[in-house]
């Protein structure tokens, strides 16, 4: 609580000393390493004097959490405590009860945080009531259902299909642009859809799947009152036309609007066995996330020479790794491998990436990508950024318009300007319903599980078609029947998101990136070392025909031989060493309150 007349020696001398709010058993130890950080600046915080002498500064830095140089959140001063310095300092520095008053405001009250815009809630917090309102929008604004050319929905999703980037720097900032100009549009923030929720992968529980909102038939219009059918579910395709129905019409299939894998609109004993299988697999992209979260540094820098993904103008015969410079691995590129894979997973036009943004459940599901970004971006306020790469054909600094004809950069949103915490671009991220999946993991643990060894991809770049690389461990035999997070010989999966069209505008690289699984756990549960042989077994499935490729069928492709890497130090050298107080950063709760 604050205290209303605080002197030095009953009140203010112990905030420095024995801080309340820090651990009885840690404070003595935390004072202590604050007294000796300050006196190397001859701030001598046990000396009311100086204290006094430097108050307002001290203030300062506490207030703007400047100070304590500190990575553990738990130091930092809460309101109470700087209150009562502030008052302490307004009424005069007095040393105890009998000093008398010298009342004056020299500081000012605390500059309040400033309002964001819009709040990004989990789509399971919201009220039938809210979730009305964010169908209507799209209905009423949007028009989701209309498949004509002309329809705001279908020019939207054309954007994307159009204008994406991915494999490199600008991939999550992009699509981070891409949903602030949907929100400008509807005036109305997009739920997120935590999809790292700890029991999303468990069959049976509230957060395993599509969240419910995507499946329900018929909603009810907030302003009319009459039952319409769910927007949420029910949207245009592509031109009116699903990639399920891009060979022929499908039985039981309405092709006008977009199709998900159907194992997300059953329930209960029906297909248990296959839908079990499927949200296991959940468990494994959320680990991937955890492990890109866990490297510091971003992503290889926008247009440097010979980045960003490669100077290598041949492939045959194959060049050395030193020429690879993505295969020191970062955030951004650990990071678009579990978004590829949950598009993939959750299959139909979300699999395909010209049709996946007509899909309304893309606009939840990046919401999410975007605040595990966030809560990166937090964890993160001196990493660098290519800041001048524009973000086209987004316009303006919260990218709320769109421009396609301008030859002027200067106009279009850079990566600058959205790689930043979202507050200070207008918006911010409620809590999630749901405990976070690896919540519970020591600072220690997250470490090492960003450890090898690792499955190596080098040359990746776009595909036309959509591929899913199920990956095994010492399991020659390995067949889609063994593809389980429950089996110890499964590494994991990575996905091949296609293009979906031929890539005329230049936005796929031509050299090439690499990309990495985590097989720290196989190799945990196989006893498996350095020294040991090791077999990589690849099972190629063609997501669309769900034809499963032989070798040399796939062998052609870019970016689809493997390699097991042990202990490299390109694959880990962007990863932090641990340090006190980090252990929530990889599973924070709230990305509007990062820890």
């Amino acid at each position: 609580m604050i205290v209303a007349k605080p002197t030095w020696t009953a009140d203010i001398q112990g905030l420095f000393s024995a801080p309340y709010w820090i651990p009885a058993t840690e404070r003595a130890a935390v004072a202590a390493t604050w007294v000796g950080c300050m006196n190397a600046y001859e701030v001598f915080l046990e000396d009311p004097g100086s204290v006094k002498t430097w108050s307002q500064t001290i203030y300062q830095h506490l207030a703007s959490r400047n100070m304590p140089l500190t990575t553990d959140p738990q130091q930092f001063w809460p309101i109470d405590a700087l209150e009562t310095f502030r008052q302490w300092v307004n009424q005069g520095w007095r040393l105890d009860a009998d000093s008398p008053f010298d009342v004056a405001e020299r500081i000012p009250p605390p500059t309040l945080p400033q309002p964001v815009q819009r709040v990004r809630q989990d789509i399971r917090a919201l009220s039938p009531e809210q979730l009305n309102r964010y169908r209507a929008r799209l209905d009423d604004v949007m028009h989701i259902g209309d498949p004509d050319s002309g329809a705001p929905w279908q020019r939207y999703a054309y954007i994307h299909t159009n204008w994406c980037l991915h494999y490199q720097e600008a991939f999550a900032l992009w699509h981070r642009a891409y949903l602030l100009y949907l929100e400008a549009l509807i005036d109305c923030p997009i739920p997120y859809w935590d999809w790292m929720a700890a029991d999303a992968s468990v069959d049976g529980s509230p957060q395993a799947g599509l969240p419910q909102a995507f499946l329900d038939e018929t909603y009810v219009h907030p302003h009319t009152g009459e039952v319409r059918r769910n927007p949420l579910r029910y949207a245009a395709a592509k031109d009116g036309r699903s990639k399920v129905c891009a060979r022929g019409d499908v039985d039981g299939v309405d092709c006008l609007y977009v199709q998900r894998n159907p194992l997300f609109y059953t329930q209960g004993e029906a297909f248990r066995i296959e839908r079990t299988r499927l949200y296991g697999m959940s468990r494994i992209f959320q680990q991937q996330v955890v492990d890109a979260l866990a490297f510091s540094t971003f992503s290889q820098p926008q247009g440097v020479p010979g980045y960003p993904w490669a100077n290598i103008t041949s492939f045959d015969p194959p060049q050395p790794d030193n020429l690879y410079p993505n295969r020191a691995l970062n955030f951004d590129g650990l990071y678009e491998q579990p978004h590829d894979n949950y598009h993939g997973w959750i299959g139909g036009d979300m699999a395909d990436n010209a049709y996946t943004a007509f899909d309304p459940v893309f606009c939840s599901y990046h919401a999410n990508i975007d605040r595990m970004l966030e809560v990166w971006i937090r964890a993160n306020p001196a990493a660098q950024y290519t800041t001048q790469c524009v973000l086209q054909p987004f316009a303006g600094r919260e990218a709320n318009s769109v421009n396609f004809t301008s030859a002027d950069a200067w106009c279009y949103t850079t990566l600058g300007d959205m790689a930043q915490d979202s507050r200070h671009i207008g918006y911010d991220y409620g809590a999630p319903v749901a405990p976070q999946f690896g919540a519970t993991k020591t600072c220690c643990q997250a470490h090492a599980a960003s450890t090898g060894p690792w499955v190596v991809f080098d040359h990746v770049r776009c595909t036309h078609d959509t591929f899913l690389i199920d990956v095994f461990l010492n399991q020659p035999d390995a067949s889609v029947h063994h593809v389980s997070a429950d089996n110890p010989h499964y590494v994991g999966r990575f996905s091949r998101i296609g293009m979906g069209l031929v890539d005329d505008k230049g936005r796929c690289i031509t050299q090439g990136v690499s990309r990495a699984l985590n097989a720290a756990r196989s190799a945990k549960a196989l006893s498996l070392t350095p020294t040991d042989a090791a077999q990589l077994s690849l099972i190629v499935t063609h997501l669309d025909s769900g034809q499963v490729l032989a070798p040399d069928a796939y062998a052609p492709l870019p970016g689809f031989i493997a390699q097991l890497v042990w202990d490299d130090p390109r694959l880990t050298a962007a990863g932090p060493a641990p340090r006190a107080g980090c252990c929530s950063t990889s599973a924070n709760t709230n990305a509007g309150e990062p820890t």
